[in-house]
This record gives C-alpha cells, sequence and structure tokens, in this order.
C-alpha cells in the first residue's frame, strides 16, 4: 500500500497465501478492487481454496459429478478455477464462484456486474468435452463445469451455468470496460479483452437478457507482433495495454480518444435510431435491470439459512431464465431439507419439480433416492420442452452419483421410463440417454448407440458415443461388433488437439480389452487394419539432409524474408520441416503442438527464426517436458500424458508416440526438464530459399496475399 500518497508502495502485507502446485501457469493470476471495496482474487485450476476460507461461501466442494466417469482421469483431489472475495484486511475470504480452468482476469461492468475470461484446453480439439475460450457471467455460487481431462460439463448441465460468449482458439489476457475510459458510445459500453495467441484486442458489445447477457465481438485492434499480455484504462481516459512474453519483444501502448477529430467520425457512423426503436430498448434495460435485482435478492440466501426464504424463493425454480432458477435452486440447497422435502417432491410443475429436485438430489441423501426417482416418473418427459428434459435426465444421473446407486426396482423402474425415449430428436438428449442406460444396463442399448455412431454428424457425437460403449462387455451382437469396429478404422480420418490420439488409442484399447478370444477371432482381419493403422501413423519419412544451418548464417539473411518470397515454396517448406506433423496453420497440419495460424501476429521473424533452430531457449510450459527420478534411480524425461490417481502414462517420445507408465509412489523428485520436446535442425532439410520462404509462410499465416509474397 501507499501510505503517504507518494506514488511509493511502502506497506507491503501478506494477506493469504496460496497453495500453487504446477508449472504450467494456472495460478492465481489478478486481484481487482470491486465496486463495493472489496478485493476479488482470481485463480486457475493448479490453486487449491486456501485454508480457513468461509464455510458458507457461496461456492462450497465442487464434485466431478460424472456418473461413467473416465478411470484415466482419476486425480488425488478435484480442484478448479476459481474467484475469492475478502475485505482490504484480508480478515474473511469466500468462495464466490468456480469450475473455471484459467481465468485470467476479472472486470465489473457499470451496473456492478462480474465477468472473467477462461482458457480453453487446445489439446482436446477436436473431442466432445472440448469448451472453447470463453467469456463468463460470474455470479454468487456459479458453476461453470470445467474439470480434468473428459470430464468437463457440457453447459447444458442444469447444475452449471453457460458460457456467456465463445471466442473459439484464444489465448485469454486483459479484460477491461469501457466506462472507465474516456471513449465514446459505443466503446464507452464495450467489453475490451486481450487475445495474445491471435495478437489482438476484441471489442465486446452486451445487450441485456433476462438476469444476465447476450455478447457481440469484433476486433477493435490487431497487428503483427501484437502479442497483447494485459490492458488497462489509465487516469487519462487512454487504453494501455503492453505486449511481450515467452522471449518475445515487450512494449507499452496507449490508445487514446481525440475529441476534436472522433465526433464527427462518430456521428457520420452512428445510425439514427428509431423514437419507437429506442423505447423498446429502454424497456428492455428496465426489464432486464428489473431482473438482476430479483437475482441479488435470490442470491442473499446463498449464504444464511433462514426458514423465510423457501416460499419467497420457489416461484422462481419455475422461471424461464436460466439464471434466475440457478439463483432460486442454490437458495433453496441452503436451508434445512426438512423444511422443503415433502415440497419438492410434490411439485407437479415440470420445471419447478425439476430444479427442486436436484437440489434434493444434490444433498446426497440415500434414503430420499426412491421417492425422488418415483418423482420423476410423474414428469411427462415425452412432451417436455429438450432443455426441461435435459434437466430431469440430470436429475437422474446426479441421483445415481450422489445418493448411490438404485434398487433393482427403482433400476426396473428407470429403464421402463427412459428407454422409449432412446433414440432422440435431440443430439444432446441422445447423449444423457446413452449414459444413463449404459449405466443402468439396459437392453439392446449397445446397438443402439453403435447406430447413432454409424450416422454420426461429427467426430465429436461420434467419438463421444464410442467412448462410451467401449468400456462395456455386454449387450453386444456380431453386427454391432463389427460396425463398431468398422467405426473405429473410419475414425482414422479424423483430426484434432494433442491429446486427440490419445483418447483414440484409449478408446480402442478400451473395445478390445473387452473381447473374448472368440471375438478377437471374429474381428480379426478389423482387428489387423487397426494396428497397421497405428503403426502407418507412426512411420515419419525423412527429407533428405541438405546442410547444418548456423544462426549466424540464417540471421543475416532474414531481411530477404520480407519480400519477393514463394508462398508455395513455404508450404512445402512446412511439411518438409515437419511442422505440420505436430502444428497446424490455417487448414493444413496438425493440433498436437500449437496452434501456428496467427504465430506472426505474436512473433517477428527473428523470434520465428529462433523459436525453430533455438527451440529449448523460450518453451512453452504447457509443452515442457518433467524430469522424473523413481526410487530405484531411473531416470525418465517427458510429459505426462494421462494423470491417474496412482499411475503416470508419461510419453517419453511424441515423433513417434511412445509412453511408459509409472507408479506415482515409485517417484522420487519430479523437475523441469530444459529441453524442448521440439526437436532442433529441422531446417537442415530445407535450402536458404526454402527456409526464408517458410518465415514468410509463418509470418503471413500462410496468406498469399501478404506484402512478403510482393
Amino acid at each position: 500500500r501507499d501510505t503517504d500518497a507518494d506514488d511509493q508502495f511502502d506497506c507491503v502485507e501478506l494477506l493469504k497465501p496460496l497453495d500453487y502446485q504446477s508449472r504450467y501457469g494456472h495460478g492465481t493470476n489478478q486481484v481487482v478492487l470491486g465496486p463495493d471495496d472489496m478485493l476479488y482474487v482470481v485463480s486457475g485450476n493448479d490453486v487449491a481454496f486456501p485454508e480457513g476460507v468461509a464455510a458458507d461461501s457461496p461456492y462450497r466442494d465442487p464434485q466431478d459429478d460424472h456418473l461413467l466417469p473416465e478411470a484415466r482421469d482419476a486425480v488425488q483431489e478435484v480442484r478448479v478455477g476459481h474467484i475469492l472475495r475478502t475485505d482490504l484486511d484480508g480478515e474473511r475470504w469466500e468462495v464466490i464462484a468456480g469450475g473455471f480452468r484459467n481465468p485470467f482476469d476479472l472486470a465489473f461492468n457499470s451496473a456492478g456486474e462480474l465477468f472473467t475470461y477462461d482458457a480453453d484446453m487446445e489439446w482436446d480439439v477436436g473431442l466432445p468435452w472440448y469448451r472453447p475460450t470463453r467469456l463468463n457471467h460470474v455470479v454468487s455460487g456459479g458453476e461453470y463445469g470445467w474439470r480434468w481431462g473428459t470430464g468437463k460439463w457440457p453447459e447444458y448441465f442444469a447444475d452449471s451455468l453457460p458460457s456467456t460468449l465463445d471466442t473459439g482458439l484464444s489465448s485469454p489476457t486483459g479484460l477491461e470496460f469501457g466506462t472507465r475510459g474516456n471513449f465514446p458510445s459505443p466503446y464507452r459500453d464495450a467489453l475490451f479483452m486481450g487475445d495474445w495467441q491471435h495478437g489482438r484486442i476484441l471489442q465486446v458489445s452486451m445487450s441485456p437478457q433476462g438476469a444476465s447477457y447476450t455478447c457481440e465481438y469484433g476486433v477493435f485492434l490487431e497487428g503483427g507482433a501484437l502479442n497483447v499480455c494485459d490492458l488497462t484504462f489509465g487516469p487519462d481516459g487512454a487504453l494501455y495495454f503492453i505486449t511481450g512474453g515467452r522471449g518475445s519483444q515487450s512494449g507499452l501502448y496507449r490508445i487514446s480518444y481525440d475529441e476534436a477529430d472522433g465526433a464527427a467520425a462518430i456521428e457520420a457512423a452512428v445510425t439514427k435510431v428509431p423514437e419507437d426503436v429506442n423505447d423498446d430498448l429502454v424497456k428492455r434495460d428496465q426489464d432486464a435491470a428489473a431482473a438482476r435485482d430479483l437475482r441479488h435478492s435470490l442470491e442473499e440466501f446463498h449464504q444464511r439459512s433462514d426458514v423465510s426464504a423457501i416460499d419467497l424463493v420457489w416461484p422462481y425454480l419455475n422461471s424461464e431464465d436460466r439464471w434466475l432458477r440457478f439463483a432460486a435452486r442454490l437458495a433453496i440447497e441452503r436451508q434445512q431439507p426438512a423444511q422443503w422435502r415433502d415440497r419438492a417432491l410434490s411439485e407437479t410443475r415440470p420445471r419447478a419439480s425439476t430444479a427442486a429436485l436436484l437440489a434434493l438430489a444434490r444433498l446426497g441423501r440415500a434414503e430420499d433416492q426412491s421417492a425422488l426417482l418415483s418423482a420423476l416418473d410423474r414428469l411427462p418427459l415425452e412432451s417436455l420442452h429438450t432443455s426441461e428434459l435435459l434437466d430431469a435426465l440430470r436429475v437422474w444421473e446426479l441421483s445415481f452419483i450422489r445418493q448411490g446407486p438404485p434398487s433393482v426396482a427403482d433400476r426396473a423402474r428407470a429403464v421402463a421410463r427412459l428407454d422409449g425415449l432412446y433414440p432422440h430428436s435431440s443430439n444432446y438428449a441422445n447423449r444423457e440417454l446413452c449414459r444413463l442406460l449404459i449405466y443402468l444396463q439396459a437392453p439392446d442399448v449397445i446397438p443402439r448407440s453403435v447406430e447413432l455412431i454409424r450416422h454420426a454428424l461429427s467426430q465429436e457425437d461420434a467419438i463421444f458415443y464410442s467412448q462410451l460403449v467401449a468400456r462395456e462387455s455386454q449387450g453386444w451382437t456380431d453386427a454391432s461388433r463389427e460396425a463398431f469396429f468398422d467405426s473405429l478404422l473410419a475414425a482414422r480420418r479424423y483430426q484434432g488437439g494433442h491429446l486427440f490420439g490419445d483418447a483414440m488409442l484409449h478408446i480402442r484399447e478400451d473395445a478390445i480389452a473387452t473381447l473374448t478370444n472368440a471375438d478377437k477371432l471374429h474381428l480379426q482381419s478389423r482387428l489387423d487394419q487397426l494396428a497397421s493403422a497405428e503403426s502407418d501413423r507412426q512411420a515419419l519419412p525423412q527429407a533428405p539432409f541438405v546442410k547444418q544451418w548456423t544462426w549466424d548464417e540464417l540471421v543475416a539473411e532474414l531481411p530477404r524474408a520480407h519480400q519477393g518470397r514463394s508462398w508455395e515454396q513455404g508450404r512445402v517448406a512446412l511439411a518438409k520441416a515437419s511442422c505440420v506433423t505436430c502444428h497446424r496453420i490455417g487448414e493444413q497440419g496438425s493440433f498436437t503442438g500449437p496452434d501456428l495460424t496467427h504465430v506472426g501476429h505474436r512473433f517477428d521473424e527473428r523470434a520465428l527464426l529462433e523459436s525453430i533452430m533455438l527451440p529449448s531457449r523460450e518453451i512453452d510450459e504447457k509443452y515442457r517436458l518433467s524430469r522424473y527420478l523413481l526410487d530405484n534411480g531411473t531416470v525418465i524425461t517427458g510429459r505426462p500424458a494421462s494423470v491417474g490417481a496412482n499411475v503416470l502414462t508419461i510419453e517419453t517420445n511424441a515423433l513417434p508416440t511412445q509412453t511408459i507408465q509409472v507408479k506415482r509412489d515409485e517417484i522420487e523428485q519430479t523437475s523441469q526438464a530444459e529441453i524442448s520436446p521440439m526437436p532442433s535442425g529441422l531446417v537442415n532439410v530445407l535450402t536458404l530459399d526454402e527456409i526464408l520462404d517458410l518465415i514468410a509462410y509463418l509470418k503471413s499465416g500462410g496468406d498469399p496475399r501478404a506484402s512478403s509474397y510482393r
């Protein structure tokens, strides 16, 4: 703190130690002062809740809550990105929301509503559990569904809240509302978001919708080597941002508004809004403000037990607004179950019934299960809106997860109630019905699921069902086995991120593990084709050696990469140097390593050459290898491909893939390896002109219209 107003910090004190146990950068990212004069602290998923956090925190005790979890995802504890709130003296700490991956920053809008920008897991691209980088509206007790590995929740789960805006593959950094600056409308009401990966600042416009918002976004600023690390508005009203990171050139920039020149241009650009439309917008904003105020009144019961809360909150379990239902349901959960259990079981309105039963299921009391399942049976599932059906299916799942396996009679009743719905016209309903019916061991669920794989409209759908049925040993027919293994052969054309190959390998391993000897004999030709395909994938053709290039030789030639280059030769060089084996640029290549499509927006030509020739100088922490010292003295270097509660699967070679399993209790010490997984010398198979064409291709993002090709 600056206690004597001399612009120098003269008081430094530790408010709270936060337990960070990783090296991937998913730590404590930002501290922001809220409009309530409280400190808000945002942390990634490698930070545990601190000791002494308030027991009545709005967000408590996150669980994986998956009906059919992937065993390889098993970890020792559930850690999620979260947001803490504390007073200026750090006396009381609360967790207000969680279920994030690695949110970088926080920002409050003019209404005092909180937002964060959460990172995707780009290694999951192409898999059904991939979640794009997203802007989240953060509310009291908000659950946003990020979990480890394959366990990420779909956003239609009723016990979570959806994304407010998806921005796809991005690297979220700074976040700031224009209300802190002196920019005119529409910039004044916009949210500005830094995207390090694409070298740009996004401008988000928000429209109130019920108790939350909808958003649209566009590019406010972008350019070459504009890897934005953070941004803020200064006391002069200008937007300041800083660039750099991972060894690249850093810089501080300012964007200011020239009122004299800007007013006329804005006046000319803004379309005049008809008066009647303006009236509609005013009414919309008034209605939305009332809905947010109502949500806040419901949230007051998230941290206290009050018998009067039940009658006050209950009507909003039937709200069409998901954000109000979520706030109301959480308020009910905070009250004594004896005060509302019977009311939940007797509720007849479908939307209110599923919300109340969801609260009852989440309490995890086994003695309530049979009555809860009977209440679910009364719902008119066939006529429900898809969103209401999904809510009901989630209640069934949470009952089995938290209250335990059903009795024989309850199981039979659930199968009878759900079986006729599968397959459903809704893709998402099919996913949850498949999950439930496999858990309940319903007859013929496997052949029906295989048909969904065969007719899947996306690879993500096919992989979702494949992962579930692959682990099942019962319920197969010869025809369904044949069709399923044919689908695995067809899946060879699928593409995805760094973990995609592991996920598909696990599905194949699980499927083969369920086969009897007779099954293997029957499917021998298909199994041989799968094994042959894996061998072909691992075989990497080598281009002939040209020269052992040195840094000094090539850096002196870099000015020639600025013009007169060949786009086609650059594209060929990308493949010849094995870049596309791990990386993607545009529509070419793999998602195994970082996407290079916008790498030219982050790095200049010199930095690009350095990252190719000296890959170990700056290593992205997500791709850095680890060094494991075992209790028998063995040293293993690689990356953890799969992390289990007791076993690590370590990838010791990416080209071709080689793995080894190690028991966690055999590991004496883990440290960072200083060697990049990307080999050096890749350009030694290229001529000088090919290297310069490669640099130009990377800098341009593969755009043949770039100035380097003139």
